[in-house]
């Protein structure tokens, strides 16, 4: 099956290689840029899991391992205390585990949202809603035409900065890139750091609250 998804990941990446630079002139990422690497909840299949597994034994060194290990039990412990006040799982958010000295360390291996993160595209899931990046908020990506009240292309902004390109608008979201995927099983879905934890021998011990000495 990885056979398969890497195969996918070829069309996937060139596709988006002519998405990015057909919106050149929108797009603010560079590198050393991490800011949608620090607050999500990273949805990612069991399949996508077991390649990021690839890179996570092929690309890091024994300390990065650990490092990664440690923040993601460090993750576990904050949504227990998160979820003591707050009963919505989605809202609880976390930096990226692979996360290291402000870039992605396992970059080549990614989850194919991180690949599409940073275009407009169209959420099939929520009845068709625009979604821009989460950056336009920061005043990145789209921000120059970015109707915050309406969360929608701002028509006059385009005007008055006299755009050559036209914005687009793309079906990428997580269901379409998976279904795209043809032969691909993707199997469950869960925050990235659920699939992280269970690789982690004995995290229940590791995460259980410490008994408070009186």
């Amino acid at each position: 099956m990885l056979v398969k998804y890497q195969s996918y990941l070829e069309k996937l990446n060139s596709d988006l290689d002519t998405y990015f630079s057909e919106q050149q002139e929108f797009i603010k990422c560079k590198k050393g840029c991490s800011i949608c690497c620090k607050s999500s909840y990273y949805p990612v299949s069991e399949l996508e899991h077991e390649y990021i597994k690839i890179g996570f034994k092929e690309k890091l060194s024994e300390g990065q391992q650990e490092e990664v290990r440690q923040k993601t039990l460090q993750i576990m412990r904050d949504r227990r205390e998160f979820l003591v006040n707050n009963s919505n799982i989605f809202d609880f958010s976390y930096e990226c585990p692979f996360l290291l000295d402000n870039s992605c360390s396992i970059y080549e291996y990614r989850a194919l949202l991180c690949r599409s993160h940073g275009l407009i595209y169209k959420d099939v899931d929520k009845a068709n809603k625009l979604n821009f990046p989460y950056c336009v908020k920061l005043g990145h990506n789209y921000a120059d035409i970015w109707d915050s009240e309406k969360n929608t292309i701002s028509i006059e902004k385009m005007k008055a900065l006299d755009m050559k390109v036209n914005p687009e608008i793309f079906d990428l979201s997580y269901s379409t890139m998976m279904n795209d995927a043809e032969g691909v099983e993707f199997g469950d879905v869960r925050m990235l750091f659920e699939w992280i934890i269970l690789d982690i021998p004995n995290y229940e011990e590791l995460i259980a609250p410490k008994e408070t000495v009186v």
